[in-house]
């Protein structure tokens, strides 16, 4: 049983301190009763909870009594708004009422004073906060149509009558294998790399609407997916998109240019999808069970905890991507148009600022350390009493037995 005298804290407001002698404070619901002519019952209804009122019978002590007294009236003059610190509150958010400061002769070096204070809510006034999704989603859009239009362009550069169709195929090949393991239903339309390659030299604007048409269908069916997901979709297409593959340049100018072309709107699709599923990451934390049950209770009825990230895991995704920004920027077979590089440094801050915000909202994780080897339902129990989440600390620390779980630092959710 802990103490209670340990859990007190040094009252203060401000950051100006002061002794408390008592408090009191007001609790309960703001209730409005109704009573009606001809029912012997009244109905109360609920109009949520009154606003907090704490009084506090405080003193300043010592020889500098004089100078914490007038310390503490500047503060509150300044801004009667701050946080208070009561010894069995803790801290606060307060604006401090009209009180009273006494002193005499008698009580010499001692200023007594009586405060009252009132919890401080919201200003309640509406704030625009920017949809960071919604931005990361269109300049996901503007990465493609940029990729587009470079593509159309160099192969309006090509002579296709001087492409060495053996070495283009085999140099797509790696291409190809981005673009299907990317986008898998434009095998629908291109079969293998030398269907690819004949497309692209007869056909090249189809190829663009075939691979626009991919993209489409796979950012669609990203929508609405649940965050671990959309994490495992944006890593591996961020990944992908920087293995395109050895350009052979055995095949003469022409070859070597529709190649690049090639891989460069392979890039912009893989690219495209990856932060597609990138603003498919929540922002806001999902609400987590109120009340956990006890161990018995839990093995007849499951607890439903909503999916959730860990900061740690949203903030390696956010290097991947950004890591394969910077490959596109850098343009490793040539410098990109201007247009493109606007479209992918636009992208890279947006995705910056999105998966900020996902990581602040994902739950952080902290080390732990058992203190004997323990099953890991027990050891989740005692974590967050919460047994179902064995598994969690299973696969998250890669451990070869749940029944076993060495005494050794352990990475965990903090909540």
């Amino acid at each position: 049983m802990s103490d209670w005298r340990k859990q007190l804290q040094p009252a203060s407001f401000k950051g100006v301190p002061f002794e408390v002698l008592s408090d009191s404070s007001t609790f309960g619901r703001r209730i409005q009763v109704h009573e009606f002519v001809q029912r012997d019952q009244p109905y109360c209804e609920d109009l949520g909870r009154i606003t907090r009122r704490f009084s506090v019978n405080a003193f300043f002590g010592g020889d500098d009594c004089l100078d914490k007294r007038d310390a503490f009236l500047a503060a509150i003059d300044e801004d009667a708004t701050g946080e208070l610190v009561l010894p069995t509150w803790g801290a606060m958010q307060a604006t401090a009422l009209p009180g009273s400061v006494d002193t005499s002769r008698e009580d010499g070096g001692v200023v007594w004073i009586s405060l009252e204070f009132v919890e401080s809510g919201d200003k309640g006034y509406p704030v625009a906060t920017p949809a960071t999704d919604a931005q990361l989603g269109d300049a996901a859009g503007g990465v493609l149509d940029a990729g587009s239009n470079w593509f159309t362009d160099a192969m309006g550069a090509v002579d296709t009558a001087r492409v060495n169709i053996a070495a283009m195929t085999s140099s797509v090949a790696a291409a190809y294998g981005l673009v299907t393991g990317t986008i898998g239903t434009i095998t629908r339309t291109v079969a293998s790399a030398a269907d690819l390659a004949n497309m692209v030299l007869n056909a090249p604007a189809n190829f663009v609407l075939a691979v626009r048409a991919s993209v489409g269908s796979v950012r669609t069916s990203l929508s609405g997916i649940d965050p671990a997901q959309a994490l495992s979709s944006l890593r591996s297409a961020a990944g992908n998109s920087r293995s395109m593959g050895y350009v052979n340049p055995a095949g003469g100018a022409h070859t070597v240019a529709a190649v690049q072309a090639v891989n460069e709107l392979a890039r912009s699709a893989a690219l495209t999808v990856a932060l597609d599923a990138a603003s498919q990451l929540p922002v806001q934390r999902a609400t987590a069970p109120a009340m956990a049950l006890p161990v018995w209770q839990q093995a007849a009825q499951a607890l439903e905890r909503p999916l959730v990230l860990y900061a740690p895991d949203v903030l390696a995704a956010r290097d991947v991507l950004d890591a394969a920004l910077w490959d596109a920027l850098q343009g490793g077979n040539g410098r990109p148009p201007l247009d493109v590089l606007k479209a992918l440094q636009d992208a890279r801050v947006k995705a910056r600022r999105h998966l900020a915000q996902a990581a602040g909202a994902a739950v952080p994780t902290v080390q732990i350390t058992p203190p004997a080897m323990l099953p890991a339902l027990v050891l989740a129990h005692r974590q967050w009493g919460d047994a179902t989440r064995a598994a969690e600390i299973v696969q998250r620390n890669r451990l070869r037995h749940p029944g076993f779980v060495p005494p050794q630092p352990l990475q965990v959710a903090r909540e």
